[in-house]
């Protein structure tokens, strides 16, 4: 241990570093969505603070020698710990004010980032160079030891990132993930050197162990807080949220009134996902969009077995098996933690006891992924995936159009409902979508889920249900869209979705 502690210091602090990187995404995604422009932002911001530190990390390795590196090495420690701490208490409040003064979301998840990451990151970075120093044993071997310390370092940065994305942060919430990591930071400080108990030394190991207790009892307290908001947002009380993070983003529950309704809402990363009235009515639709997929009844045919892609808390589903008798619905969720979300705030639970398993049937996977693989035949499918006001991209493409043409009965619909305008600059995505759902169907219909506001400003971005079918429909409040001959059709191989959408979401 004494002879690769160093070693093992560098491995870990990479992980902390990836891990690092993960919780940011997580952390930013409430405020500027999960897009691949904030995932941009955050990965560019943070390999450049990383490289500065390197770079600076070089400087300070040149001009001391080994007792002072150690030193060194002591005090990065402690500023990385200090640092990671000043997260979670500054995120919220500076997160609030970015957005209030930033309408721009790639500009305010760069600031966000540099503000929240740049510096933890930056120090990390400069780690990495004094480490080399200390371990290059002659000028003979400078390759020998550069090699191994960055191959340990990039090993590190893939355990922390496996470790990070498939188990830490889905099991474990952000800000309670940050203390823990500060915790693993604080304690490399031993590493560094064996434990030597005189009067300079206790000061320091006296200060680390109170800064860990102090830590976890920071962190059970958090954990405490956000199980009990759970149970008040049970009890249908207002003005708290629970929060909980899953694999795919960070989920937000909370009560809210509207016309003297209370109603539960669910946010995944920045966008409102489901709602659900918390009385009597808890079956029934809060979001008027959400009412436009009963346009599959128009169809001349029978409509018995639907599918349903992008459940969420499941409004739509849990309002077609309770007002359409011995119909059935599989619903498609990529978020397995979701789907017990909305059993336990959402009243699936209810919804199941009451009107019977076998009639709906929930099913913990990707859209397209299920599409590709699946066998069965629908009498409808409805899409409603979205991170926030972005569409799934991969149900988007001609090659996902075609799946879902195959997954229908002859003379299916398909419904989607699309957040555009029908003209001007917003409305890019829909009529990309429109082009690539004619490769298929014969008939595409467009129906603005607010027809007031579409009469009055056609440019201005709303739900539309876009219904795709080969059959002729007769549905009032259909609109036309023009299509440009030289429309794009959107693939797997192209599908600039982030560049289309509406530029609210961009």
């Amino acid at each position: 241990m004494k002879k690769y502690r160093f070693e093992v210091l560098i491995f870990i602090i990479n992980a902390v570093y990836m891990i690092l990187e993960l919780i940011a995404s997580r952390i930013l995604s409430p405020y500027f969505g999960s897009s691949n422009m904030v995932w941009t932002s955050v990965i560019g911001i943070i390999l450049l603070s990383s490289s500065i530190g390197n770079f600076l990390g070089g400087i300070i390795a040149d001009k001391n020698d080994y007792p002072n590196i150690k030193k060194v090495l002591k005090i990065l420690l402690i500023l990385i710990t200090f640092t990671i701490l000043l997260i979670p208490i500054l995120e919220q409040s500076l997160l609030v004010l970015i957005t209030y003064f930033i309408t721009n979301i790639k500009l305010g998840a760069i600031i966000s980032t540099i503000l929240l990451f740049f510096i933890p990151s930056m120090l990390i970075g400069i780690i990495t160079p004094n480490i080399i120093k200390l371990k290059l044993e002659s000028i003979d071997k400078v390759g020998k030891t550069t090699g191994s310390i960055s191959a340990i370092s990039t090993l590190g940065g893939i355990f922390g990132t496996f470790l990070g994305g498939f188990w830490l942060v889905p099991n474990i919430g952000s800000k309670q993930l940050l203390y823990g990591l500060a915790i693993v930071v604080i304690l490399l400080i031993y590493i560094i050197e064996e434990i030597k108990f005189n009067k300079k030394n206790n000061i320091i190991y006296f200060l680390s162990l109170i800064c860990i207790i102090s830590i976890i009892f920071t962190m059970i307290n958090s954990i405490k807080v956000n199980a009990s908001n759970g149970k008040a947002v049970l009890n249908g009380e207002f003005n708290t949220f629970v929060e909980y993070d899953t694999e795919y983003g960070k989920v937000l529950i909370y009560n809210v009134e509207n016309n003297g309704k209370p109603y539960r809402m669910l946010e995944i990363d920045n966008g409102s996902e489901s709602g659900s009235y918390i009385n009597e009515d808890k079956y029934e639709l809060v979001f008027e969009y959400t009412k436009y997929y009963d346009l599959m009844f128009k169809s001349p045919n029978k409509i018995d077995n639907v599918l349903m892609i992008g459940g969420a808390g499941n409004s739509y589903p849990k309002y077609y098996i309770s007002h359409y008798s011995d119909k059935k619905m599989d619903v498609v969720e990529i978020d397995e933690k979701v789907i017990e979300l909305s059993k336990k705030y959402f009243f699936v639970d209810d919804l199941i006891n009451e009107y019977g398993q076998e009639r709906i049937n929930f099913i913990a996977d990707d859209g397209r992924t299920y599409l590709n693989k699946n066998t069965k035949k629908y009498d409808a499918i409805l899409n409603d995936a979205f991170a926030g006001g972005t569409p799934a991209a991969t149900l988007t493409t001609k090659e996902a159009v075609e799946k879902i043409y195959n997954s229908l009965n002859e003379n299916g619909l398909y419904l989607t409902n699309i957040i555009s305008a029908t003209q001007g600059e917003d409305s890019k995505f829909i009529k990309a979508e429109i082009n690539t759902l004619k490769q298929f169907f014969k008939n595409v219909y467009t129906i603005p889920c607010n027809y007031e506001l579409y009469l009055q400003d056609k440019t201005k971005a709303d739900n539309i249900m876009v219904i795709a079918t080969d059959i002729e429909l007769n549905i009032d409040g259909a609109v036309d869209i023009y299509i440009e001959d030289d429309e794009i059709v959107l693939t797997d191989n192209y599908c600039p979705v982030d560049n289309l959408i509406p530029r609210f979401y961009r």
